[in-house]
């Protein structure tokens, strides 16, 4: 065994290649002088997916004659800045220090490689300008993204005519870019330099660039206010991203013509407006993304092509029915977004043909009639429409869905009790807002994976099922390696938002949607005691049961929910005393126990204390010290400000009587 793998291969005296990626090698102590490999014959070097620090490579790695070709040590732990001494490996053509936390500025010296072809030094920490890159004219690919480079963008860039993929994203870059950044670029096909919030751009407006990208990629930058006009030259494109960039305008018919190879184009969070014209048959690669979201395109929604993969229409200005789509065949169409707009009718079977479908988004519409009833649908976000009369039996075919928000329509009848057996990987089920009334089902029991139940503010009545310790995913914690938060990741990652009411606000989640543990059960015609049984959701974050008819004492076991940061029980009928439990629930930000009938003493703790006296208001036989100064201060104050309005009084009175 090896216990220092650079003593073994310092021993190879004839090796030329070394490829040794991923091999969790760790580092290692530096090596004395004497035992460095100071042979002539090693060319490539690939060590890249390891634990290597700077303090054990570098100084090994210098000692190579200057034969050495190829470097890669991106995806280490190399730290500090880049050593100068990097410039003297005079013939070196490949070099990727990629992901790795690298500091400081690049060192000048890296720009005398006249034979460096390939540069990647994304993923750093790595500040200051970029040097003059003149004399690597070799350079076909230079990678400098997510960094902290700041100041302006090097103008040697464009004399490097070989260069291919150009990647500044993800700086601090303050500069106007022109023509003389791009002047001799003639093979340029990759150009991203986005999210560089000070970077704009000035071109003359007749401007024909020297070459034909491929991928544009300028989000979060300055590009507008109008709609790039250089961008019309260029009939090669697969990638358009311009979204975030500032643009007013109406997008040129000339764009949809460029289309036909492109499978990914963003132009959204801009100021686009007008009408769509019908761009359905402009496409022709099979996975196809478009999004053209949050902007303010208006009119008739137009044909959407049926061989994109992901479309995203949402908070724009469109109007009308969607028949148009319906009349669609044998579409690709896996992601559709269409929520927040103005559109409305009937969704009848507008979907029946698109059988590949995942997620579909037509919240905040005007939609009515049926639901769409699609085999593979995993995500269904139908809130804030005007879906009327019983949730009816076609969603009972949507067995794969995982997200339900049927909230704010005007749905009624009982819960079905075939949601619990039909949709077993439900993980979010929202029926807010409606007008449901009967039972919860205890079939409901059944979905172990549920994290978000919200049936609030509708007419249920009867009791709190005993068997709800059977929510499974509310009792365990999260297990980040395990295949149920792979899945539940899958299902929210990218794609996947909601609207969650909590602790009274409506809030949105979106990248941390998977961490909540939610019950709302609250506003509705509940009777009955709470079940000790609901203590087993240890994971539980909040729990709102206000505004029912509940009664009985609170359970003891109350104490078990410690991951409680919401409780709200609120005007209920509930008697007794306060669990001492409750002091031990030190996670708790909001508390609310009002307009109950508890009884006795507040349980004493500093956490409690801070949570506020209306916590436990109009609960007439409640007994406890800072209650009772609180009420005290509340009437000091009434007094208080009777005596300045008295005084107030008295002093226009008097000094009328002075006139």
């Amino acid at each position: 065994m090896a216990t220092n793998w650079l003593q073994t291969i310092n021993k190879l005296i004839q090796l030329e290649v070394l490829y040794l990626s991923d091999c969790h090698l760790p580092t290692v102590l530096p090596l004395p002088p004497s035992m460095f490999n100071a042979s002539n014959s090693l060319h490539e070097l690939d060590l890249s997916g390891n634990d290597l620090s700077s303090s054990c490579i570098f100084p090994w790695l210098f000692n190579f004659s200057s034969g050495l070709s190829n470097i890669d040590l991106g995806s280490n732990k190399l730290q500090g800045p880049i050593p100068n001494a990097i410039g003297n490996l005079l013939s070196l053509s490949y070099l990727s220090l990629h992901e790795n936390q690298l500091e400081g500025e690049i060192p000048i010296s890296l720009g005398n490689l006249s034979s460096l072809s390939y540069l990647d030094l994304s993923y750093n920490q790595l500040i200051g300008i970029v040097p003059h890159l003149a004399l690597s004219s070799s350079l076909t690919h230079l990678s400098l993204d997510h960094n902290m480079f700041n100041g302006t963008v090097t103008q040697s860039i464009g004399s490097l005519s070989k260069l291919e993929y150009l990647n500044l994203g993800s700086n601090h870059f303050e500069d106007i870019i022109t023509e003389s950044h791009f002047f001799n670029l003639f093979q340029l096909k990759f150009l991203e330099l986005s999210y560089n919030p000070s970077i704009s751009f000035n071109f003359s407006l007749g401007w024909n660039p020297p070459f034909q990208l491929t991928d544009v990629l300028l989000a979060g930058c300055k590009v507008g206010p109008h709609f790039p006009t250089w961008l019309r030259t260029q009939t090669t494109l697969y990638t358009l991203d311009i979204s975030s960039s500032g643009i007013l305008d109406t997008l040129p018919d000339r764009l949809w013509e460029l289309c036909s190879n492109l499978d990914f184009l963003n132009v959204s969070h801009n100021n686009f407006h007008g009408v769509l014209r019908d761009f359905s048959p402009m496409f022709s690669t099979n996975f196809l993304i478009i999004d053209l979201s949050f902007n303010h395109f208006s009119g008739s929604l137009p044909n959407l092509p049926p061989n994109a993969t992901m479309l995203d229409l949402s908070n724009n200005k469109f109007f009308g029915s969607i028949t148009n789509i319906c009349s669609e065949t044998n579409c690709s169409w896996e992601y559709l977004d269409l929520s927040n707009n103005l559109l409305s009718g009937q969704l009848s079977d507008c979907f029946a043909h698109v059988s590949n479908l995942r997620f579909l988004k037509l919240a905040h519409n005007n939609f009515s009639g049926k639901f769409p009833s699609l085999k593979y649908l995993s995500s269904l976000h139908l809130q804030n429409n005007s879906f009327a009369g019983e949730i009816l039996t076609s969603l009972r075919n949507c067995t794969s869905l995982a997200f339900i928000d049927l909230s704010r329509n005007k749905l009624t009848g009982k819960i079905p009790s075939w949601v619990g057996g039909t949709f077993t990987r439900l993980v979010f089920l929202s029926l807010r807002s409606n007008e449901f009334f009967g039972s919860i089902p205890s079939n409901l029991c059944h979905l172990s994976h549920l994290q978000v139940l919200d049936f609030s503010l509708n007419k249920i009545s009867g009791a709190i099922p005993k068997c709800l310790n059977n929510l499974t995913a509310m009792v365990q914690e999260v297990d980040y390696e395990s295949r149920g938060f792979f899945f539940l990741t899958n299902i929210t990652r990218n794609y996947e938002c909601a609207n969650v009411m909590w602790k009274r606000n409506e809030h949105e989640y979106i990248n941390t949607l998977q961490l909540v543990k939610l019950i709302d059960l609250s506003s509705n015609n509940l009777v009955g005691d709470i079940p000790t049984e609901i203590t087993s959701l240890v994971t539980l974050v909040g729990l709102n049961l206000s505004r029912n008819n509940l009664s009985g004492i609170l359970p003891a076991s109350i104490e078990r929910l410690r991951s409680l940061d919401f409780l709200d029980l609120s005007r209920n009928n509930f008697s007794g005393g306060i669990p001492a439990g409750v002091s031990q629930l030190d996670q708790l930000g909001v508390l609310d126990l009002s307009y109950n009938n508890l009884s006795g003493k507040i349980p004493q703790n500093n956490h409690l204390q801070t949570l506020g006296a209306s916590a436990f208001e109009e609960n007439p036989d409640l007994c406890a010290f800072h209650l009772i100064k609180h009420v005290q201060e509340m009437k000091l104050l009434k007094i208080q400000r009777l005596l300045v309005m008295l005084m107030d009084e008295r002093s226009e009175g008097g000094g009328g009587q002075a006139y």
